[in-house]
């Protein structure tokens, strides 16, 4: 049995370049770890590398035959550990071998949980939802479609900051009124009880000027 990787070549590098890369292919380090099971038996190490890297290929192509085939077996087997575990629990003279057991076996049983729980969220993704924040001054919306974000009063408010800097004085916004009855009869009465001293005054001023 070879424990050594074949290393190949290539053009365009040196072989200590060639060395590192084979050191540092995912498959081969997984390949290395794996020998070390003695699992293998007689396989050499450059043939469990080589099916690695099969297994690899069909998972970038879209086959996750693989990936849960090997969560599955993984959670039989962490459930198993959990049942062994449980069961020396239960067989304990000791209180502090009781815990330890029961606190092992806790944790296999909730790795079991988690990996079967991966395993269906592989089968059936979870739809990602996309949400939009747009943040206008000191107002906050959320926009969870397409619509454009809106800006409310924007319009109303720069035309009171212009009116404010030129005039010194707020735009105002109300609508209109219309005049009443009793406005009217108080235009009338202005104009026909309206003082004399005014009129008198507007002479005198005519003169004046006309003296000038």
């Amino acid at each position: 049995m070879s424990n050594n990787l074949e290393v190949v070549k290539h053009d365009d590098e040196t072989p200590q370049q060639a060395i590192a890369r084979t050191a540092l292919t995912p498959e081969n380090l997984s390949a290395a770890v794996l020998m070390g099971t003695k699992v293998f038996g007689e396989a050499p190490i450059t043939d469990v590398a080589q099916e690695l890297k099969r297994q690899t290929a069909a998972l970038h192509k879209g086959d996750m035959t693989r990936a849960e085939s090997m969560l599955l077996a993984q959670a039989h087997t962490l459930d198993g550990l959990f049942a062994t575990l449980t069961n020396r629990a239960l067989n304990a003279k000791h209180m502090e071998q009781l815990e330890t057991y029961m606190r092992l076996a806790l944790k296999a049983q909730g790795q079991s949980r988690a990996t079967l729980q991966t395993l269906g969220e592989l089968k059936s993704p979870k739809n990602v939802a996309f949400v939009r924040q747009a943040n206008i001054g000191q107002n906050v919306q959320v926009n969870n479609g397409t619509t454009e974000p809106t800006r409310p009063r924007q319009k109303k408010k720069a035309q009171n900051e212009l009116l404010e800097a030129e005039h010194g004085e707020w735009l105002d916004t109300r609508a209109t009124s219309i005049p009443g009855r009793d406005d009217s009869e108080l235009e009338t009465v202005g104009q026909k009880h309206r003082p004399e001293k005014r009129r008198r005054y507007h002479a005198t001023l005519r003169k004046d000027a006309s003296d000038s």
